[in-house]
């Protein structure tokens, strides 16, 4: 939705994530009157300050700091000078209990926040993260571990109560099947669901013990073992569009991206290097 000249209000609805809706707004300067909402609201300031005014008080949101608005709460917001930038996720109530309760392993409550400012670096750059990759295109799988990253370290370090982790074991047959399953199915669209279910763990527990296991996320392991397959196929003479369709990656664009990020080039440069040709063409 565009307002003003330079102002902007982008709605995203990832795939395979039905229960969030991410908006990214842009040098807005819109006052939102006193409103309530079904589902969490997080979000992170990028630049400017976010007002909010809850309980008869105002709280300053300022420059990449973050900001978490409960179910339910009443509460208005508006620009502290002109305009701002932001990013909020809203989570349904409903999906966070249900972390809540896969971080405890018994039934728990809907995880409410203690505050609504939070200073906290990493979870705002696990927030950017998630943006970065559903407005640039990514996976199922690389966006929706990045958010349960999110989720529940929102939940464990800022919850009121927050549940108590539990020790599920090593589970190191469950974390091989897995890697098996994903060498056999590489080059389909696969999803934290599917894996933890292959592991017969709640994704949040996987996902802790896969990296434990392995080193690496669930979605790097992945990667790492399309592009080691896209190597094989480039060499072997196919184009580069046909090796990104063939190895599971959303276009050309992200198999370029994915392939620099773990071979330190680009396709094209790399069919050069490997055929001795040492011409300046990059282009992928």
């Amino acid at each position: 939705m565009r307002t003003r000249s330079g102002q902007a209000v982008r709605f995203f609805n990832p795939p395979g994530l039905p229960y969030v809706q991410a908006v990214h707004g842009i040098n807005v300067a819109h006052e939102f009157r006193r409103h309530v909402h079904d589902g969490f609201c997080i979000g992170l300031v990028q630049s400017g300050a976010r007002v909010v005014c809850h309980g008869g008080t105002s709280t300053v949101i300022p420059e990449n700091a973050l900001f978490v608005i409960n179910p339910g709460a009443v509460h208005a917001c508006e620009p502290l000078h002109k305009e701002h930038s932001y990013l909020i996720v809203c989570v349904e109530a409903a999906r966070m209990k249900a972390l809540a309760s896969q971080i405890s392993e018994t039934a728990c409550a809907v995880p409410y926040c203690k505050n609504i400012l939070i200073h906290d670096g990493e979870l705002g750059s696990r927030i950017r993260r998630f943006f970065s990759l559903i407005e640039n295109g990514s996976s199922e799988l690389e966006w929706e571990s990045v958010l349960l990253s999110v989720l529940s370290k929102l939940i464990l370090n800022y919850g009121d109560e927050p549940p108590v982790t539990r020790d599920v074991g090593p589970h190191e047959r469950a974390i091989t099947r897995v890697c098996e399953f994903i060498e056999a199915h590489y080059a389909q669209d696969l999803s934290l669901k599917e894996l933890s279910s292959t592991a017969c763990l709640s994704p949040f527990y996987f996902q802790r013990l896969f990296v434990r296991h392995t080193g690496v996320s669930p979605h790097d392991y992945l990667v790492q073992r399309r592009i080691k397959k896209a190597r094989e196929l480039l060499l072997q003479g196919h184009g580069i569009a046909a090796v990104a369709a063939d190895t599971g990656f959303v276009d050309q664009s992200h198999f370029t991206r994915s392939f620099k990020r773990v071979t330190g080039i680009t396709p094209g440069r790399y069919i050069s290097s490997m055929l001795g040709d040492l011409s300046p063409d990059d282009t992928p």
